[in-house]
C-alpha cells in the first residue's frame, strides 16, 4: 500500500445529512461522518426531547434544530 492509498483510508467525509422527523414533532438536521474502516453504531439525539436514534458513524452525528418540538410538552 502505498502512502497516498494510506492517507485516503484516513479522511473522513460526509457520509450522510438529512433531515430527522421525532415522535416529538421536532425536526432537525443530522450529518453524519463517515471514515473507511472506522465506522461503529452512534447515538444522536433530539436536540428538543433527548429521544435516541443509532445509526452507522465514525463519530457521534451533528444535529441542528430547524423546528421546536409540536407535542405541546
Amino acid at each position: 500500500m502505498d502512502l497516498e492509498t494510506m492517507n485516503d483510508s484516513y479522511e473522513c467525509y460526509e457520509k450522510d445529512n438529512f433531515v430527522q422527523t421525532c415522535h416529538c414533532g421536532a425536526l432537525f438536521k443530522v450529518i453524519v461522518s463517515g471514515q473507511i474502516g472506522h465506522e461503529e453504531l452512534e447515538e444522536y439525539y433530539c436536540p428538543e426531547c433527548n429521544q435516541e436514534y443509532i445509526i452507522r458513524a465514525s463519530n457521534t452525528p451533528f444535529t441542528k434544530l430547524i423546528t421546536s418540538r409540536t407535542d405541546g410538552k
